[in-house]
C-alpha cells in the first residue's frame, strides 16, 4: 500500500519496518512532505539477526532523489538498520546543513562498527564539516568514523555515547552482526580501544568543549586522570556529565570542580567488565555516602549541583546546612554540609544524562 502524502506533516515515526513482511510504501509520503522536520525509523531487528540485506534505501527515498528535493530534516533517529550504503545516494536524501540532532541505535555502519551500511555514515567519511548545525549526537557505537565526525565539526551541545549495561549482552557479537561489507572490526573491540578512546575524548574537548553542556561517555572507558582533566578543563559549560572512573579518580576529580561552575549532575558509571567499583561503592552504607557527598559538595563551586550516581547508587543533593560533625576530629563540632538523600532510579528517569542512556528512539 502506498501511503498518501501529507503536505503539512512535521514529524514522522515509522516502526517495525520489514520489506519482506510489510509492503507499506512511504516513499510518496516522504517525497511530498515538504514541511517534514523530524524523522524516526525503527527497522525490524529480523534483518540484522538473519544478516539479510533486504533493505533498499532507494525504495524508501528514491522519490526524494528523483525530484532533486532533499529532505530538510532537523532531527533524525534510526534504529536496527542493516543495508548496503550508496554514498552518492545518501547525499541526495537529506540536507546535511539543516540537521541539528542525530540518534543512531544498533545500525551497522552508522557511527559504528565499520560496516559500510547506513543512512548516516557516508558523510562521516568526507573531509571538512559535514553537519554545520549539529547540536545533539546520540549513539551506541564508537568508531573512527565517529571520531572523524567529532574532529571535523564544532558546536555540539549534547553528546550521549551509550555503552552496554551490566547483565546485558547488548555489545555481544551476535547482537552486532557484521554488515555486508564490514572490514571485520566490531563495536565491542572499539569500546576497549584506548587509542580510539583518547582520540575521541581529545576531539570532544578541543572541538566542542566551549559549547558542550551534556556529555555521556561509554562505561567501558575507564578514564585516566589525564582524560578527566582534559574534559573538565576544556568543557567549562558542562551541566550534566557521565563517565567511567574508579572511585579514587573521582575523589581526585573534586580538585577540578572549580572548572565546572554549572554542573548539576554527575554519573560515575559502573564498569560492565568488572564488579570491583560497584562492590567498593556497596561496602559503604548509604549514610556514609550521604555524609561524604554532603561534605565534598559544600563549597561554593558546587552550588548548582543536585544529583550524583556512584555505580548504581543515586543520591539527591540538597541545600547546605549547619549540622553536627559526628565523625570529625572534634566530635560535636558544627560544620556546614549539604543535605543528601539516597533515591531510586525513578527519581532521575527524566533527567537527560539518565534518560538518554537507553536504546529507545
Amino acid at each position: 500500500m502506498i501511503v498518501p502524502p501529507l503536505p503539512s506533516l512535521v514529524a514522522l515515526k515509522v516502526l517495525d519496518v520489514d520489506p519482506l513482511c510489510y509492503v507499506d510504501d512511504i516513499s510518496l509520503l516522504l517525497a511530498e512532505s515538504a514541511n517534514l522536520r523530524e524523522l524516526k525509523i525503527v527497522w525490524s531487528p529480523r534483518m540484522r539477526e538473519m544478516r539479510e540485506p533486504s533493505v533498499n534505501l532507494s525504495t524508501m527515498f528514491g522519490r526524494c532523489q528523483s525530484k532533486s528535493r532533499p529532505l530538510t530534516l532537523r532531527r533524525i533517529a534510526i534504529k536496527n538498520l542493516f543495508t548496503y550504503t550508496a554514498d552518492d545516494f545518501c547525499q541526495s536524501i537529506y540536507d546535511f546543513a539543516a540537521v541539528e540532532e542525530i540518534t543512531v541505535i544498533n545500525s551497522t555502519g552508522a557511527l559504528g562498527d565499520a560496516g559500510a551500511a547506513a543512512f548516516i555514515d557516508s558523510p562521516l567519511r568526507k573531509t571538512g564539516p559535514t553537519f554545520p548545525s549539529l547540536k545533539l549526537l546520540r549513539g551506541d557505537k564508537v568508531s573512527r568514523d565517529l571520531q572523524h565526525l567529532l574532529a571535523n565539526t564544532t558546536g555540539l551541545e549534547k553528546l550521549y555515547l551509550i555503552g552496554n549495561k551490566r547483565g546485558t549482552n547488548y555489545d555481544s557479537p551476535s547482537t552486532y552482526p557484521r554488515s555486508p561489507s564490514s572490514n571485520g572490526s566490531s563495536p565491542l573491540s572499539n569500546l576497549h580501544s584506548s587509542s580510539l578512546r583518547d582520540d575521541t575524548i581529545e576531539a570532544i574537548a578541543q572541538n566542542h568543549g566551549q559549547t558542550l553542556r551534556h556529555l555521556l561517555l561509554p562505561p567501558q572507558w575507564r578514564l585516566t586522570s589525564d582524560n578527566v582533566a582534559l574534559i573538565v578543563r576544556n568543557c567549562p559549560n558542562l551541566e550534566q556529565l557521565g563517565l567511567g572512573a574508579e572511585f579514587d579518580r573521582f575523589m581526585s576529580m573534586r580538585l577540578l570542580m572549580p572548572f565546572l561552575p554549572k554542573i548539576t549532575a554527575i554519573r560515575v558509571l559502573d564498569n560492565p567488565d568488572s564488579s570491583d567499583f560497584r562492590d567498593k561503592m556497596h561496602e559503604l552504607d548509604d549514610g556514609r555516602h550521604e555524609k561524604q557527598i554532603g561534605g565534598a559538595t559544600s563549597k561554593n563551586e558546587w552550588s548548582r549541583f543536585r544529583w550524583m550516581e556512584l555505580a548504581d547508587l543515586v543520591f539527591e543533593v540538597g541545600k547546605t546546612e549547619l549540622m553536627e560533625d559526628e565523625e570529625g576530629a572534634t566530635p560535636g563540632k558544627m560544620v556546614y554540609r549539604r543535605r543528601v538523600w539516597k533515591r531510586d532510579a525513578e527519581a532521575v528517569k527524566d533527567i537527560a544524562i539518565w534518560k538518554m542512556d537507553s536504546v529507545d528512539v
